[in-house]
């Protein structure tokens, strides 16, 4: 991959890793937005918890591929 290219990807990530972060947030305060609460029907309680476990362990991932760019980014 090129560097241009490779800086790209790692911009993606971040764009990414925010975009989950406010999923995460949402679900987690069962809030879109002040006023727009969620609400998570019973029966999608588990399937909901299991997304959210996914998002966040996808955000962790992100974070190792971002910070070790960052320590690196000539690398």
């Amino acid at each position: 991959m090129s560097a241009s290219g490779y800086v790209a990807f790692i911009e993606d990530c971040v764009q990414a890793r925010a975009s989950l972060i406010g999923l995460i947030e949402a679900i987690e305060n069962k809030m879109l937005a002040p006023g727009m609460p969620i609400t998570i029907p019973e029966a999608m309680t588990a399937k909901v918890d299991a997304t959210l476990a996914a998002f966040e362990q996808t955000v962790a991932q992100l974070n190792i591929l971002i910070d070790a760019y960052e320590a690196d980014p000539d690398r």
